[in-house]
């Protein structure tokens, strides 16, 4: 195997920058470039990873126990002289600097609560990371399914010409009449109407599929052939299993219980009284100058953090709430899901095993049978009508089961790291 040319290791690497700047991509969009991509580049995981740079810049300044010191001074003098006062000197001063100590250990829990800030931006950054690849991979499975509806559309249209040129070619022979062309002609307006309409969702879905990923509205998506099988139908304990291990949910709301709980700490601490200390000179009128050092301590009369204490510990006991309430959540969800992937593979094996092959020779049969002569225009009209419908319901079908199946790996923590 011959070793790659330098300017096709360069166009690689422009393809690949290229892709990584938002611009248009020219290689391939398989669905792990998609999902790839929209964990980092979809904008509600940009915002979630500046959330994170918020929560890690709360860390700076809270491990410091003590506050701003304070420089003091006054300027005295002898307002009035007394009996036996020397006359010098009648003037003096007092300067010092005092300080608080938070001897409590709040600088500690100001931290925790720091770190339990990042904790919870960092769960959130994973909840909107897998939220972001759902909607993609939704995204690039309705492009693909919308490639194929097309391609459906197409046919379509060529069954309908196809049949329109045998009426004519009827009528010019006398075998039939104007109303079968006129009835044909509608059929093929009709048809095409349709594929006007498949063509619409088609751009629907790569827009949606480059807002995801935050690509120009321009860009160019090719997205590579892919058979779309679909997956067996998961075991159920497994899956809930699974979901109560790696949801995001549950890990964000933990986060938060331990925000909480940090929050509570640090409050209380706070509330413990401060310790002051004092230094300074004192040098009053007619009298020496002296050097002084102090302690003072806070007296918790008042303030004691007593209502934003109480606030937290309802929050707290709130978000435990929450957690039991989403955990017999994800459990009917989970069921749910399956249910719903179960029914639609189901579904899609009658259509592709029983009714699209029925459908379809029971239209080449009629097509065969008009030719003959032995049906009327309008036999075959609804036997072409129908085998589009089971066409069309197939491909519904198809895309309904790959969303239930995005759907159920995204309620049982599949799409977790």
């Amino acid at each position: 195997m011959h070793a790659a040319s330098p300017t096709r290791q360069r166009l690689k690497v422009v393809v690949c920058l290229l892709f990584a700047s938002g611009a248009a991509v020219a290689e391939p969009l398989t669905l792990d470039a998609a999902l790839t991509r929209a964990r980092t580049a979809s904008p509600e995981v940009v915002l979630a990873s500046r959330r994170l740079s918020e929560a890690e810049a709360s860390r700076v300044g809270q491990g410091v126990p003590l506050t701003n010191p304070r420089l003091f001074g006054d300027y005295r003098w002898l307002a009035k002289e007394q009996a036996g006062t020397p006359s010098d000197p009648f003037h003096g001063y007092n300067v010092g600097i005092n300080g608080e100590f938070e001897v409590s250990g709040a600088w500690g829990a100001r931290i925790d609560e720091a770190e339990r800030r990042v904790e919870l931006a960092r769960a959130e950054l994973a909840e909107a990371r897998i939220a972001a690849a759902a909607r993609a991979w939704r995204a690039w499975v309705d492009a693909q399914v919308a490639e194929r509806l097309v391609t459906a559309a197409d046919e379509a249209v060529a069954l309908q010409e196809r049949v329109e040129r045998a009426t004519r070619e009827r009528l010019e022979a006398g075998v039939s009449g104007e109303p079968d062309l006129t009835t044909v002609a509608e059929e093929l307006a009709a048809v095409r109407v349709a594929r006007e309409e498949v063509l619409r969702l088609r751009e629907a879905a790569r827009m949606e599929l480059r807002d995801v990923l935050d690509l120009p509205p321009d860009a160019a998506l090719e997205l590579p052939a892919h058979g779309l099988e679909l997956a067996p139908v998961p075991d159920a304990p497994r899956a809930l299993t699974r979901a109560q291990d790696r949801r995001p949910e549950l890990a964000a709301l933990k986060a938060r219980v331990a925000l909480l709980e940090a929050a509570e700490a640090r409050l209380f601490r706070e509330a413990v009284p401060k310790v002051g200390l004092n230094l300074g000179f004192d040098g009053a009128p007619a009298s020496p100058v002296f050097g002084f050092a102090g302690l003072s301590v806070e007296l918790p009369v008042a303030q004691r953090n007593q209502g934003p204490r109480a606030v937290t510990h309802a929050q707290r006991a709130t978000e435990l709430a929450r957690l039991d309430a989403v955990k017999r959540r994800i459990a009917r969800e989970v069921t749910q899901a399956l249910a719903d992937y179960a029914a639609h593979v189901r579904a899609l094996a009658i259509l592709s095993e029983q009714a699209l092959p029925n459908a379809e020779r029971t239209q080449a049969l009629v097509e065969a049978g008009w030719r003959a002569g032995r049906f009327d225009v309008f036999r075959l009209t609804t036997a072409t009508r129908e085998l589009l419908r089971v066409r069309r319901e197939r491909l519904d079908t198809l895309s309904a089961a790959w969303r239930a199946w995005v759907e159920l790996e995204r309620v049982s923590g599949g799409l977790a790291p």
